[in-house]
């Protein structure tokens, strides 16, 4: 039964014991005022103890009304807010009580409901959260920079793998560590903190640290920068929450700079060397005691000079068109590599004849005609052979070969110096690179990767294969015509 239902029917009880009181007075009243002559004893008793009883009556029900009603109103909505409160306390509770089907159940069904709805949302922002949270990990983990998170209080609230493993602590040994514990015990994680207590913040006018790590093998370069991380408060206020340290690894930087230091000591040599010799050539030709055999001997070694200046100043052009997005300027036809070979061959003789290189070149007769640049691919083997003549000793044999290789057309050309360990066949043919132990030959680390993009341009492709004290063979091809 409804509580609407259970008032109406209590008031409707009293009213009716006081319309059934005033009806009885009402109709005694009148009985005597029309027609009664005398009242006899038992009716006046008839008549109060009547008027006593709806008196009775109707106070017992007031005071029951009285009592009972606020209880059965109130009980169950003290009930449902006890059981609203241990919903939302952290118990295991999560739905409340539904008792009789009146109106506080109904109110009790609605909340389950809400309650059930509010716990889909909840069940599915927690999945939100943990898809993220994961992903974030995720990101964190994968990163290949090292990164540590400070709180306010200098607390380490996350370490990604990187800094764990640069650091050579263990995750445990850091997070919820304060920092400087940690660092008490850890010279390096101390390095790293000096710049945060002298200010070195990412984006000011002061350079940002570079550390190396001299547990990690090559001892690898890292660069530190340091943010500073802000939250807002319940006013909008900027507030500071910790900093960042990101540990960037800067050793390919490290090591191009150092490239290009010996690339323009090495070019500086390869300039001066030619110079001084075409200075030296000259103070002869100009000296009357020369004679005109000497001054033909002299003139040839001038020529010689300047096509090697010529040469490498040429390779610095390219490159800078190259990088300038210029691309390769290409005059694709019908090549005869059988030609090619010949003039490849004919202007490194000088160089062949210097160091009695025994050359043997094996081209078949039935050889196709290859797809591709006459030029770019003439500079390519000349570049192939002078860097084969540069690494093989004096009267050692150098082999060029030439075959069908399916739809392309294959060259090779086979040295006996020093060889390339695998690991650097990638290496050599980047600019301004080369093989470690081999450098002083005089070698400007373009003329490789120059070679590569002009076969690359024309759809062939440049690779070596080689190992340590047994030579090298460096191959290209091209498309068969």
């Amino acid at each position: 039964m409804s509580l609407k239902l259970k008032i109406r029917l209590s008031v409707f009880l009293l009213l009716l014991l006081l319309l059934g009181l005033g009806g009885y007075a009402f109709f005694t009243i009148n009985y005597l005022e029309h027609g009664a002559h005398g009242i006899e004893q038992a009716d006046f008793n008839l008549a109060r103890t009547t008027v006593l009883a709806f008196l009775a009556a109707g106070t017992a029900v007031g005071v029951t009304m009285m009592v009972r009603l606020p209880r059965i109103v109130v009980r169950p909505l003290r009930r449902l807010s006890a059981d609203v409160d241990k919903v939302a306390g952290p118990g295991p509770a999560t739905r409340v009580a539904v008792g009789r089907r009146d109106e506080v159940g109904t109110i009790a069904a609605a909340v389950n409901r809400v309650l059930s709805q509010a716990q889909d949302e909840r069940r599915a922002t927690l999945a939100e959260l943990f898809t993220e949270r994961n992903r974030m990990d995720s990101l964190v983990r994968s990163l290949d920079e090292g990164l540590l998170l400070l709180d306010e209080q200098r607390t380490i609230v996350l370490a990604n793998p990187v800094a764990c493993d640069l650091l050579g602590l263990r995750p445990s040994d850091l997070l919820g560590q304060p920092a400087e514990t940690v660092a008490a015990g850890s010279e390096l994680l101390r390095e790293l903190l000096v710049p945060l207590a002298e200010a070195n913040l990412a984006g000011d006018a002061v350079p940002d640290p570079v550390f190396t790590f001299p547990h990690k093998g090559d001892s690898p370069h890292y660069q530190l920068s340091i943010s500073p991380i802000e939250t807002l408060d319940h006013a909008n206020k900027r507030t500071p929450a910790g900093h960042i340290l990101c540990l960037r690894n800067v050793s390919d930087f490290k090591k191009l700079d150092e490239v290009k230091s010996t690339f323009l000591a090495t070019i500086s040599h390869e300039l001066k060397t030619p110079l001084a010799s075409i200075k030296l050539s000259l103070m002869l030709l100009q000296n009357p005691r020369t004679s005109d055999a000497e001054r033909q001997t002299l003139a040839t070694g001038i020529g010689e000079e300047t096509q090697r200046l010529l040469n490498m100043v040429g390779q610095l052009i390219e490159v800078s068109r190259l990088d300038a997005g210029a691309g390769i300027k290409l005059n694709v036809q019908p090549v005869r590599l059988a030609e090619v070979i010949g003039y490849a061959t004919q202007t490194v003789q000088p160089q062949l004849q210097d160091k009695a290189i025994q050359l043997d070149v094996q081209v078949p007769d039935t050889l196709p005609t290859a797809h591709g640049d006459v030029e770019k691919t003439t500079w390519v083997l000349i570049n192939l052979l002078s860097n084969a003549i540069r690494y093989s000793p004096a009267a050692a044999p150098l082999v060029i070969r030439a075959m069908q290789w399916g739809e392309m057309v294959r060259v090779s050309v086979e040295d006996q110096g020093p060889g390339i360990p695998a690991e650097f066949h990638k290496r050599i043919f980047q600019r301004f690179a080369g093989v470690p132990g081999q450098g002083g030959h005089g070698s400007s680390g373009l003329g490789l990767s120059i070679s590569r993009e002009f076969i690359d341009a024309q759809g062939g492709r440049l690779w070596v294969e080689s190992q340590p004290e047994m030579g090298s063979r460096f191959l290209f091809t091209l498309p068969v015509a």
